[in-house]
């Protein structure tokens, strides 16, 4: 192994968006290299060749950490991918790098679990939420749907006092309601006027258009 390898390697690497096929013993080459250097090193015989050598050892490190800087770069797209729940070719992968891909995967499954699927069954919930007429509201049967609303009659609002609390449930404007007894609110006028029907609530002005 010598800097040309390691340069060639590394522009291998930068392009194409694929991992490329690395030897095994890659990293172990690379590390007995920089250590047969530095050992020669101390056997300069002079300040021009200690320079000389110096120089290939740095420039080695640079480049070697470049190859696996691009290599992880690609690896942690591929278990972002994979963790995603799409089936990926991992051709390529040391056995060392797989154990690093293994790990992704499972942190970003977890992380998937434990942050986005929340917030995803909120949005489910807001999406099937209870509404006044009772019965669930979701995508499929809006509750505009249930009260044969035009769009002209949704954006109508009123002001009232709510006389009990009330489970969450969309309104027509598509917004998420949670109100409690003795809330003075303005809801859409449908929603409203439901409201009031029922003796859950009272107006407190005339409807606004």
């Amino acid at each position: 192994m010598n800097l040309e390898d390691l340069a060639n390697r590394l522009a291998l690497e930068r392009e194409s968006d694929r991992l490329q096929e690395l030897d095994e013993s890659f990293y172990d080459q690379a590390a007995s290299y920089v250590k047969n250097m530095e050992e020669a090193r101390q056997e300069a015989s002079d300040y021009k060749e200690l320079a000389m050598i110096d120089d290939e050892i740095k420039n080695a490190r640079i480049l070697v950490e470049g190859i696996f800087d691009r290599r992880m770069s690609k690896i942690t797209q591929y278990a972002a991918i994979c963790a995603a729940g799409t089936k990926i070719n991992l051709d390529g992968l040391t056995r060392a790098e797989k154990n690093v891909f293994d790990a992704l995967v499972k942190a970003l499954e977890r992380g998937r679990e434990e942050i986005l699927m929340p917030a995803l069954e909120v949005r489910s919930t807001r999406n099937v939420a209870k509404n006044i007429l009772g019965g669930a509201t979701t995508k499929e049967q809006p509750i505009e749907s249930s009260l044969s609303l035009n769009k002209d009659v949704g954006e109508e609002v009123m002001m009232v006092k709510v006389l009990r609390d009330v489970p969450r449930f969309v309104g027509v404007d598509g917004r998420q309601y949670q109100l409690s007894g003795e809330d003075v609110v303005v809801l859409p006028k449908a929603n409203a006027l439901v409201l009031c029907n029922k003796n859950i609530a009272i107006p407190l002005q005339n409807q606004q258009g």
